[in-house]
């Protein structure tokens, strides 16, 4: 009885690990808004820079060295956050998405 109860339950969990994976968009407007801004001109009183005009390319490359901790301590806390919310994301498809976004 036991291990049913445990195979029910660790099927549960699977299921619902499964079905909680965040679109970038949907990240990007929970976590990276506030300070990016809707259109990616970023917030000067948060000392965020503007992303509008920057390549795909440039995007993925800032979004790597964030995870790879290249002078980008308030980042890195945000991007632990991030990951701690389960909200895993590619450089390269946030990157895409937000260049997307922004050149709309």
């Amino acid at each position: 009885m036991k291990n049913v109860i445990f195979l029910s339950l660790s099927l549960f969990l699977a299921t619902l690990s499964a079905n909680d994976k965040y679109t970038d968009e949907q990240i990007y407007n929970k976590m990276c808004i506030e300070c990016h801004s809707f259109d990616g001109s970023g917030n000067t009183e948060k000392l965020t820079p503007s992303m509008i005009g920057e390549s795909q390319e440039e995007i993925e490359r800032s979004l790597v060295e964030i995870e790879n901790d290249k002078d980008h301590v308030i980042m890195k806390h945000n991007r632990t956050k991030i990951l701690e919310m389960g909200m895993e994301y590619s450089a390269k498809s946030m990157a895409e998405y937000m260049h997307t976004r922004f050149t709309k």
